[in-house]
């Protein structure tokens, strides 16, 4: 994983990302989280950066030629990709990340709320909302997903919004440590939430986590629902989701907010 020097872009980023990509697919898995702003290695810009057009016109090119070469990935290995990136957007710069699907076209844009100012992130724009889409999978199946990014996972009204929307599956690029209090946080969010939660992480900055939010089983008793949990070293992990069993789950179990086919049901 190559970080950004300064005024300089990180092909091998793509480079990594393909490749990851591929390992991924050749064990079965059916989407890939890259970490937080991929391709640029989490490099963030300065304020001198942030106001000044030729550094925006740099990123640009990099967001553009990062997205193209995933859509590219996504359609020859049939791949779901969430790829994370420094976008240029007419309000400033922003921390965001696409949900492409395994025909190579964007199902889902998503921008941080939740930008960590004490971390860097004072000089970027602040996304708006939290979008879901339904992703369609291998088999004629499909999964309502959201995305969030690294800081917004913290706040419960993030999670809970995409509860709301019929969010079944959140995926949460990150970049920073995940100590066992933070873990907590995302065990949490999946099961206040009745909800799966995935998030990835970079190498040395803590480990990636994936809970399937089912929190009890069909007797009731407690059960540990962290169904990866990475140890920080470099690696492709792949973790599954019973999709069939958290659908079942939600359906029975009281607490937690309500999902919109919940609500049209009741």
């Amino acid at each position: 994983m190559q970080r950004a020097a300064r005024g300089r872009m990180v092909p091998d980023n793509i480079v990594l990302a393909r490749r990851y990509a591929r390992q991924a697919a050749e064990r079965g898995a059916e989407i890939v989280v890259f970490p937080e702003m991929w391709n640029l290695g989490y490099r963030l810009p300065d304020a001198r950066e942030a106001a000044s057009p030729a550094f925006r016109d740099w990123a640009a090119a990099a967001q553009d030629r990062y997205l193209a070469d995933t859509a590219r990935t996504a359609a020859e290995t049939g791949l779901a990709i969430v790829a994370t990136y420094l976008e240029v957007a007419a309000d400033g710069l922003r921390n965001a990340a696409a949900l492409v699907g395994s025909s190579g076209e964007v199902v889902l844009r998503y921008a941080k709320v939740h930008l960590a100012a004490f971390a860097g992130e004072s000089v970027l724009s602040a996304g708006d909302g939290f979008p879901v889409a339904d992703l369609a999978l291998p088999g004629g199946r499909t999964v309502r997903v959201g995305l969030l990014v690294c800081y917004d996972r913290v706040f419960p009204d993030a999670a809970g919004t995409l509860a709301l929307a019929g969010a079944e599956l959140v995926l949460v690029p990150n970049a920073g440590p995940l100590c066992e209090n933070r873990l907590w946080q995302v065990r949490t969010r999946a099961f206040e939430n009745k909800l799966a939660v995935a998030v990835a992480n970079y190498p040395g900055h803590g480990r990636s986590i994936v809970c399937d939010g089912i929190a009890f089983d069909e007797r009731g008793t407690s059960r540990d629902h962290t169904v990866l949990l990475a140890d920080g070293t470099p690696q492709t992990p792949v973790a599954e989701i019973p999709l069939a069993a958290l659908r079942a789950y939600r359906a029975a179990q009281p607490w937690g907010p309500p999902s919109s086919a919940d609500a049209r049901v009741r």
